[in-house]
């Protein structure tokens, strides 16, 4: 007679994880609609649906709390625009770098803890600055689009005469504008096309194509 099969039992769920995610997502929800000052860890725990003793229990205060949401908001932006990633599934070092900025103006406009990240909270602005998280994310996500440039270059995609690291900086620094903008209530409107356009004017400074360059060298 055949042996029945024993029963496994389910993975045993980690309770206190479960527990601090749903306090680090109610901060979330605090900081973005409250902002850093105006909300207190009575707030956090009420929207936790947990007690005040809980959220100490689990964190040493709101600042520590601060720092986890920030820090798995950057994960999460970081995921969303991974340069290599995008890379991989791409025909071509321009397109892949358009998907990503895309991405990334995407994430800072539907996410609220991204948006309160970037607009004027004291505390929130002081504590990206001092983290090593966003010191890390920026320091891989500029690394990324050096290599992405780089091989552009050697594939004959872009024009060998551009600098690929400046070519980074500038590329940097039109994001960072447009989400400027885009949390700007008096800024301009970030659509579609203007992202687009600006794309378009950057890309047909780096393209070999656009300067007609056939032998290594931009006429």
């Amino acid at each position: 007679m055949s042996q029945p099969t024993p029963v496994v039992a389910p993975p045993k769920i980690d309770r206190a994880a479960r527990t601090r995610r749903r306090i680090l997502e109610a901060a979330s929800q605090c900081f973005s609609s409250a902002g850093y000052a105006k909300t207190t860890v009575e707030a956090i725990a009420a929207r936790a649906a947990v007690s005040k003793g809980i959220v100490y229990h689990h964190f040493s205060g709101k600042e520590q709390i601060l720092e986890r949401v920030l820090g798995l908001t950057l994960a999460e932006w970081s995921e969303v625009s991974r340069l290599d990633e995008v890379l991989a599934r791409e025909a071509g070092v321009l397109p892949a770098i358009a998907d990503v900025q895309r991405k990334a103006l995407a994430f800072a406009r539907d996410n609220p803890m991204a948006r309160s990240m970037l607009q004027i909270d004291h505390q929130v602005l002081l504590t990206v600055a001092g983290s090593r998280e966003v010191r890390e994310s920026i320091e891989l996500h500029r690394k990324y689009l050096v290599e992405a440039l780089r091989l552009g270059i050697e594939t004959g995609e872009l024009r060998s005469s551009i600098d690929p690291v400046r070519a980074a900086d500038i590329l940097h620094v039109h994001s960072m504008g447009l989400i400027d903008q885009l949390l700007d209530p008096n800024g301009i409107d970030v659509t579609d096309e203007l992202v687009d356009c600006g794309l378009d004017i950057l890309f047909h400074g780096m393209a070999a194509s656009a300067h007609g360059q056939t032998d290594g060298a931009p006429r």
